[in-house]
């Protein structure tokens, strides 16, 4: 295992050799899109690369444009088609609440139709001596006020069969989503899909990725006197997460105060001075809660991930660590493997 800053760890000999080795074909064509860019004078920003990248790579022979598209197949999610399911289903939870306004407004128009037709034989029957006449009266409400209630039901069972649509179309969303409202950021099932996507490209391309997991110490947190400063502290922890995360980091909160980030062709070496240079930011960012300055510390455990790891056993030792590392007093542990 590794600990915080005092061990040392050794870098894979590999890397350097790599730097010998002849380029692919794919390399030659990156370094082609690339000599267009600044032969044209086009700033070589991704968006600019992604544009020159595609058209370029139509006047490939076709066998090298399939092995890339099959290389692009491993980095896309199909979002757009997530995002066209989710807007179907929203649409649909929107016409069921329309509905269900609608109804609603029946239920209360009859409501108020009932009240009138109580009053009416209130009056009427107000001033009735007569047996047989106050008896028909009273039919008569009963029969009126029976038509009146079937009428009512059927739009109470409208109402009760467009909210249990629509709370389940909005469960569904929910269990599908990817953000966590409470701390803007991802959540654990983005997370544990980005993590299982990027064992995919590491037994493809084998590069180097890390996993880390991380949490404000037990010992600050239960200071705290109230859940919202608990929330509070947590989401401070969260903003400068995302802050300081490269574009190509994924940031999740995980639950139970628990936060995950996938740091993308990054090897431990380099998780470890992530979560140095993060515990440093945390550390020194002025926090008030409670009437008084609170100093934030947290714990990590960290796990380079391996192209046959699994995504539960990733997080499992990830988290073995945190809490290996939380009661030792140190600040992170790496997981070695066995």
């Amino acid at each position: 295992m590794i600990k915080e800053k005092n061990s040392k760890l050794s870098t894979s000999s590999n890397v350097v050799a790599g730097l010998n080795e002849v380029s692919t074909p794919l390399e030659e064509f990156a370094k082609k899109v690339f000599d267009k860019l600044i032969e044209e004078g086009v700033p070589p920003i991704p968006y600019y690369y992604k544009i020159y990248f595609f058209n370029l790579l139509d006047e490939e022979p076709e066998n090298f444009r399939k092995q890339v598209y099959e290389y692009i197949s491993l980095e896309e999610t199909n979002e757009l088609e997530k995002d066209l399911e989710i807007e179907k289903k929203l649409k649909r939870s929107f016409k069921y609440s329309k509905e269900l306004l609608q109804h609603t407004a029946v239920l209360y128009k009859n409501s108020q139709a009932v009240k009138e037709i109580f009053n009416k034989y209130k009056n009427e029957t107000a001033y009735v001596a007569n047996p047989k006449l106050f008896e028909k009266l009273l039919q008569s409400f009963e029969e009126r006020l029976g038509r009146m209630h079937d009428k009512l039901e059927k739009e109470l069972s409208q109402i009760k069969r467009l909210y249990s649509k629509n709370v389940e179309i909005l469960k569904d969303i929910e269990s599908n989503s990817f953000f966590d409202s409470r701390y803007g950021i991802y959540n654990k099932n983005f997370f544990l899909r980005e993590v299982k996507k990027e064992t995919k490209l590491i037994e493809k391309f084998k590069h180097n990725s890390s996993v880390v997991l991380l949490k404000i110490t037990d010992e600050i947190i239960e200071a705290l006197q109230s859940e919202k400063s608990k929330i509070l502290l947590n989401r401070s922890v969260a903003k400068i997460m995302l802050k300081t995360s490269r574009r190509t980091d994924i940031v999740a909160h995980l639950g139970d105060g628990i936060f995950g980030m996938l740091l993308k062709h990054t090897d431990r070496i380099g998780a470890c001075r992530t979560v140095e240079r993060l515990s440093d930011v945390i550390t020194n960012s002025a926090i008030f809660l409670e009437g008084e300055e609170i100093t934030i510390q947290i714990v990590s455990g960290i796990v380079e991930i391996k192209s046959d790891d699994e995504v539960d056993s990733i997080l499992q030792h990830a988290l073995e660590m945190m809490q290996k590392a939380e009661k030792d007093g140190v600040l992170y542990y790496v997981y070695e493997g066995n």
